[in-house]
């Protein structure tokens, strides 16, 4: 579904990006002011690369505004998984005093539960 859904945009952008194309075959003079440099390309091949570039900058820009978000779930998930092994150990330290404490008697239960308030 999501392949079918990414052919429904791509085409028309594609056909408008080749319409563009075609119909802005004129030349403009590209200035690099500071240096020698000038050229000239199409209207078309300068727009495509001015936005080019701008979709490359706004995604560099976007990655790096994310680091924080990515540095706190990589936190979120180091705390979650000694959670989940805190709480292993823990449940299995309940089961062997649940088995120790259904093997004995009263007396020593009462005992074995006054050790694990006081501790």
């Amino acid at each position: 579904m999501a392949r079918f859904l990414s052919w429904i945009l791509i085409v028309p952008l594609g056909a408008a990006v080749v319409a563009f194309t075609i119909s802005n075959r004129g030349r403009v003079l590209i200035d690099l002011w500071p240096a020698p440099i000038s050229f000239e390309i199409p209207v078309s091949a300068a727009v495509l690369v001015a936005a080019f570039g701008g979709f490359l900058l706004g995604g560099i820009v976007s990655f790096m505004s994310a680091g924080r978000r990515r540095s706190r779930n990589r936190q979120l998930m180091r705390m979650l998984e000694n959670a989940k092994r805190d709480e292993a150990i823990l449940r299995e330290q309940v089961r062997k005093l649940e088995a120790a404490v259904s093997t004995q008697p009263q007396a020593e239960t009462q005992q074995l539960l006054g050790k694990i308030d006081a501790a």
